[in-house]
């Protein structure tokens, strides 16, 4: 299943996600927008750290590889990361 939104984030940023689920594993993702990550690089890392994991394991994955890298987010936080990854996957947040 292949899967895209996008998110407003009140008082933020635009942030859009394309998904492809395999079952309830991730296969792949890609995460855009107008938002701002530092180090930037670190967004792709993250992009590949999900492929694989459970959707289910989704917060717990974006909450401690934001924390390990020492992620900075403005406009955005990793409920929002999460919340556009499950809308796009056709899940509950």
């Amino acid at each position: 299943m292949t899967g895209n939104a996008r998110l407003k984030v009140p008082g933020g940023k635009m942030i859009e996600a394309e998904v492809e689920l395999e079952g309830k594993l991730i296969r792949y993702v890609r995460i855009t927008g107008d938002f701002y990550f530092h180090p930037e690089e670190e967004l792709e890392e993250l992009e590949e750290t999900l492929k694989g994991a459970p959707i289910h394991a989704l917060y717990e994955l974006v909450e401690k590889f934001l924390k390990e890298k020492k992620v900075t987010l403005v406009g955005i936080d990793a409920k929002d990361i999460v919340k556009v990854i499950l809308n796009a996957a056709g899940q509950r947040d």
